[in-house]
């Protein structure tokens, strides 16, 4: 019974057609971390029972979500699922809103839900263009001040065995010298490691332990 299974931390919101390689990249990143994440594609087949309709599987897991993300794709606004899943997160009243729009898209997408209308162009937008950027910047914005938001059950990243380049190899840092990780412009005396024989620099030393994890993860492809 749903009654027994533990409550999801995060609710992923969809276009189907176009979102799902995302969302169950996403899913598969936020589990490895310890974030029970909530995909319709996954979760419900599991779930239903014949004693209780996927919808009321669907908005409990939303209820009890504390992070609701939408990964704006194409056509995203056209799904009556989207839009229902969104109209009850915003009536909910009770959740952070993290909204990740692809680069191909426009910024300002205004939303009819109905009861309101939704202007994308007045929230703030984290974009992205591939499915691990998208798993990279959702890792760095949930990994900081996690405890605000009340996540106790994250998973410790362990050090691997990846070692620094020695400092005669290391490059000077630049302006220019971006996170391997979350992209970010480093400032200073970069964090730097070797992956393969390959010199990655980082903004800091969790950041290298989070691309350290979830490389061993995804192998090759996560880069």
């Amino acid at each position: 019974m749903r009654e027994n299974l533990k409550p999801f931390d995060v609710f992923i919101c969809y276009k189907i057609s176009s979102g799902k390689d995302f969302a169950e990249h996403l899913k598969a990143g936020m589990e490895e971390l310890g974030l029970h994440s909530f995909l319709s594609s996954r979760d419900l087949p599991q779930m239903v029972d014949g004693k209780e309709e996927w919808e009321n599987i669907r908005n409990r897991a939303l209820e009890e979500s504390k992070i609701f993300i939408l990964i704006i794709t194409p056509g995203f606004d056209l799904s009556k699922e989207v839009r229902n899943e969104l109209s009850l997160a915003r009536k909910l009243g009770n959740k952070e809103f993290i909204y990740f729009r692809h680069r191909d898209l426009e910024r300002k997408i205004i939303v009819d839900l109905n009861t309101e209308k939704v202007d994308f162009g007045k929230q703030q937008q984290v974009s992205f263009e591939t499915k691990e950027e998208l798993l990279r910047l959702a890792h760095k914005i949930l990994l900081k001040n996690q405890s605000n938001r009340g996540f106790t059950n994250m998973q410790p990243i362990s050090v691997g065995e990846a070692k620094p380049l020695e400092k005669k190899n290391i490059q000077s840092p630049t302006t220019d010298l971006l996170c391997a990780m979350c992209s970010k412009q480093i400032n200073g005396e970069p964090h730097v490691e070797v992956f393969n024989g390959k010199a990655f620099n980082f903004d800091c030393q969790e950041c290298a332990h989070i691309y350290r994890k979830l490389k061993r993860v995804y192998g090759e492809s996560f880069e």
